[in-house]
């Protein structure tokens, strides 16, 4: 990582890195850049490198009043917590998260991290179709105000795989399943069903062991999908 990230912190809340050069050893895991070790992992931000992103939406932007009949957008419209890259490439990446979803956005036009823009999404042929249509759906979600039921089920998702987190740092520390299971469910709760005749909290710490097993080995990429 560089000794100084130079990261700032735009008027809408967006963070800002802004790299002058590469970083191979952090490209090789997916990011432009390491984060910085003197911030704790929940506010550390998090900068996925373009190459590493399976799912991207393109984005070309220009000032609106040369597309009329567009509405302009801002960054501050989306409800999301936002960080940006700005690689040697001068193509600034947006990656937005909230709600359980996670949307990277490609914008052709660097001035509009701070500006009104008028926006023209591209697709690159038919194939690209049904994957960018998604994109589009959950970027147009984080513009919305209101909770659904399905953004409610996705902070769901997020629950159990911070609970897989969990559960490998505990499995490779040398903690059987039982103390694994009350690290994360409580002892009262072990207690009460460990030796229940459905086996399910045993099952379901079995399950999480597992699940972030498949995540340390690289399986945390196919959440950028």
């Amino acid at each position: 990582m560089p000794r100084h990230q130079p990261l700032i912190t735009l008027n809408d809340g967006t963070r800002l890195l802004r790299l002058r050069r590469r970083f191979p050893r952090a490209e090789q895991w997916g990011l432009y850049a390491f984060a910085d070790p003197s911030i704790v992992a929940r506010q550390a931000p998090v900068f996925w490198h373009m190459a590493s992103l399976r799912q991207v939406v393109r984005l070309r932007a220009a000032p609106p009043k040369h597309r009329q009949g567009l509405a302009p957008l801002t960054l501050s419209r989306f409800n999301a917590d936002r960080v940006a890259a700005i690689g040697v490439d001068n193509i600034p990446l947006v990656l937005m998260k909230g709600r359980g979803a996670f949307v990277a956005v490609e914008i052709h036009d660097i001035a509009v991290l701070t500006q009104p823009f008028a926006s023209v999404f591209e697709i690159n042929g038919l194939a690209d179709l049904n994957a960018q249509t998604e994109l589009l759906k959950r970027l147009h979600r984080f513009t919305e105000q209101a909770a659904t039921a399905a953004n409610r089920q996705a902070l769901t998702v997020d629950e159990r795989l911070h609970h897989a987190l969990i559960a490998l740092d505990e499995s490779m520390a040398g903690k059987t399943y039982r103390q694994i299971a009350i690290t994360i469910f409580g002892e009262k709760k072990v207690a009460e069903e460990w030796q229940g005749p459905s086996q399910f909290l045993k099952d379901r710490t079995r399950r999480l062991v597992a699940k972030g097993t498949e995540l340390m080995k690289g399986g945390y990429r196919d959440l950028l999908a």
